[in-house]
């Protein structure tokens, strides 16, 4: 295909979203514009346009689909995912978290913006699904893993406990916050949360005879602080 006529498909599709009411053609014409508009301000701005106003669910969720695979650079497509992260339906979050999340990893704006979002959040499906997002860029970003921390003191929502078990389980190294955070956990979460501390602890090869998954692990979380505090 030449540049022309790719331009021409391109320009064709964006008055499509622009202007059809049937929201089959609006999916269908999203999904083509995710492989063919890359960093295409025009069709940036159209795919937008239709999650802001769309009143279709599954069509919101197609072109929060394409808007991440095309998209992946630019703050407005970030904007607007933190938007819809924020304000929309849950299982909008839940979509627009899931592809924030690849955005985010390396993009210095949306980690950012999904910190920054994390100190004010007081709704508790918001705090879950930015928890989501986080724990995918954690590993070698102190600041997130902050912002995972203070999800921790400031949630009860298992999911969010849950998301945040996971991002300590795959860093590297632990410190006397992540510890405490930890113990918090095993102080107030609900017993399945409290099994996945218990597991997270078995996959890091952390000493846990005498512990079953109904008890608790401060003694020997307090220990593993004790230790990292030590000086070598």
């Amino acid at each position: 295909m030449s540049n022309q006529q790719e331009q021409y498909n391109i320009d064709f599709l964006v008055q499509q979203l622009r202007t059809s009411q049937d929201n089959a053609v609006l999916k269908q014409t999203a999904k083509h514009l995710g492989f063919l508009g890359a960093n295409n301000p025009d069709v940036i701005a159209a795919l937008i346009h239709v999650v802001r106003t769309t009143i279709d669910e599954p069509t919101r969720w197609a072109v929060i689909q394409s808007l991440s695979e095309i998209g992946t650079d630019n703050n407005d497509v970030i904007q607007t995912l933190i938007e819809q992260l924020n304000t929309a339906r849950i299982p909008t979050r839940r979509i627009a978290a899931q592809n924030l999340a690849k955005i985010a990893v390396g993009n210095q704006y949306a980690i950012t913006t999904l910190i920054s979002l994390a100190k004010i959040i007081e709704e508790e499906h918001t705090r879950q699904y930015v928890a989501y997002s986080l724990r995918l860029i954690a590993k070698g970003n102190k600041e997130a893993v902050n912002a995972l921390i203070d999800l921790i003191y400031k949630s009860s929502d298992e999911y969010t406990q849950n998301f945040c078990i996971d991002a300590f389980a795959n860093l590297g190294e632990w410190n006397t916050d992540i510890i405490d955070a930890l113990i918090y956990i095993d102080k107030t979460a609900e017993f399945y949360t409290r099994l996945k501390l218990l597991r997270m602890l078995k996959i890091r090869e952390i000493n846990i005879n005498g512990y079953t998954s109904y008890s608790s692990f401060r003694p020997l979380l307090e220990q593993i602080k004790e230790e990292i505090k030590q000086p070598e």
